[in-house]
């Protein structure tokens, strides 16, 4: 195992109590779960679905949710809480979706396994009653950056014939602490030399010959953002310890382009790196909310 895979699965570890509190499973056993449906061929392209069974027969708004892990950890199962939380809250039907990790599985080989997945979502849309002109797509960490990767490939021909092509448009994202422009991002040292750990596991390559690799031009989703992104809630933590200012010069990007959006900043150090899966703090507590009442304002249709 690589040192930055062994630093993000520990930190799962030693967080999952914390980020799948027992009050919320609790308070969402009403949830209906289905477990490890495949979407793909590769042992770790399988899926979770998450919903509250309707009476009166209307369709689902849709959540695709991306769990992050520093692209070379996390799981699924690390986002079962918030799953179950967005269902119970919101009314949608949930998607929770695993990929493949670095350094078994190279980029861009992860971003086309969430196309595939995606595109399940759309095949089964009939099966699951399914209302595709609400379709979210959100992310922590890693799992944002695979989330606005997505929101850039659905209006991009040369993405699309790079990464695969999308049957569907997500309409709004819900982005927590993600990296958007990784070129940037590289350029921030972090503890123990993870940055150049992470890429390594990342691309499979070496930090310092960036600008040989094979796959530049495809690695930052901001490089593709135009007035067609989508609406869009977004977190970010003042102090991140591992992606500073990234949600901040995606907000002014958005803002550009006329793009309606709305931001969360936490300012304290221990309202740090996707600190919203803590549930717990003033500002997880304040954000969750805001993040919420985006939600539900989206699908009522009133933003």
């Amino acid at each position: 195992m690589s040192f930055a895979k062994t630093v993000f699965v520990a930190i799962d570890y030693l967080f999952d109590g914390s980020q799948n509190r027992t009050r919320i499973m609790r308070k969402t056993r009403h949830v209906k779960i289905e477990n490890d449906i495949p979407y793909g061929d590769e042992p770790e392209c399988k899926l979770n679905t998450y919903v509250v069974p309707k009476q009166d027969g209307s369709k689902y708004p849709v959540i695709f949710e991306i769990h992050g892990g520093g692209f070379v950890a996390g799981d699924k199962k690390y986002r079962r809480a918030l799953c179950r939380w967005y269902a119970a809250e919101t009314g949608a039907f949930v998607v929770n979706v695993n990929y493949g990790l670095g350094n078994k599985v190279l980029f861009p080989q992860p971003v086309r396994q969430l196309v595939n997945a995606v595109n399940w979502v759309v095949d089964n849309a009939e099966k699951y009653n399914l209302d595709l002109t609400k379709f979210i797509v959100t992310g922590d960490s890693a799992g944002g950056y695979y989330s606005a990767m997505l929101a850039v490939i659905q209006d991009s021909e040369k993405l699309q014939e790079f990464f695969g092509k999308m049957k569907a448009k997500f309409t709004a994202t819900v982005l927590d602490c993600g990296i958007y422009d990784l070129q940037t991002a590289l350029n921030q040292r972090i503890v123990f030399g993870l940055t150049e750990k992470i890429y390594k596991d990342f691309i499979g390559g070496n930090i310092k010959d960036i600008e040989k690799y094979e796959y530049l031009e495809y690695l930052s989703p901001a490089d593709y953002i135009t007035e067609k992104f989508p609406k869009s809630f977004i977190t970010a933590a003042g102090k991140d310890f591992f992606c500073r200012g990234q949600g901040e010069k995606l907000v002014e990007t958005l803002n550009n382009y006329g793009i309606y959006n709305e931001l969360y900043r936490s300012t304290k150090f221990m309202d740090n790196h996707t600190f919203p899966l803590t549930w717990t703090s003033k500002a997880a507590r304040e954000n969750n909310e805001k993040a919420l009442t985006f939600i539900k304002r989206f699908f009522a249709g009133e933003i």
